[in-house]
């Protein structure tokens, strides 16, 4: 397989990128960075593939890539729909974002490429994960430092084992 050159960027010059391909009809993939989709999303190891979406599109657990203000992007999970509004969560948190009007998302993602394997956001299987971790959402921190918890142990005897 061949290895391509990854070049890091500022968020403003990627979704800038992001946003010109959008206007053309066109996705746009890029690697995620951050943690606040972990578990469902990693940084530097999942990429998404994003496509322009109409305001009539969104639904409640959307992954969406939005403009909450000037320089600043998430992409986090809708959560609540109301009206000309939507509410956002990123898989990783413990806390709203709160809402935002439906126009300030970009794009809506369509497919998540972990470890090279594609997973389609609209598969039922994945759809059935959304909501089983939405639904979890009162007991997240918990959930998030058990989870944590075990991949360190884990580590921990991976590098046990290799000496």
């Amino acid at each position: 397989m061949e290895q391509t050159e990854r070049q890091l960027i500022s968020a403003t010059d990627l979704f800038g990128a992001v946003e010109d391909m959008l206007a053309e009809n066109r996705q746009a993939q890029f690697i995620v960075t951050g943690n606040s989709m972990w578990p469902l999303i990693s940084s530097g190891r999942d990429s998404v593939i994003v496509e322009k979406s109409s305001p009539e599109q969104l639904h409640k657990g959307d992954i969406v890539l939005l403009k909450a203000m000037p320089g600043r992007y998430l992409l986090h999970r809708i959560t609540a729909v109301r009206g000309d509004l939507i509410e956002t969560t990123g898989d990783g948190n413990c806390h709203r974002d709160g809402f935002f009007k439906k126009s300030a998302v970009i794009a809506r993602v369509v497919t998540v490429f972990r470890k090279q394997k594609r997973i389609s956001c609209g598969s039922l299987g994945w759809r059935l994960v959304f909501r089983c971790w939405m639904a979890l959402f009162g007991i997240r921190k918990q959930l998030l430092s058990g989870l944590r918890l075990l991949l360190r142990v884990r580590n921990r005897l991976k590098r046990l084992h290799k000496q």
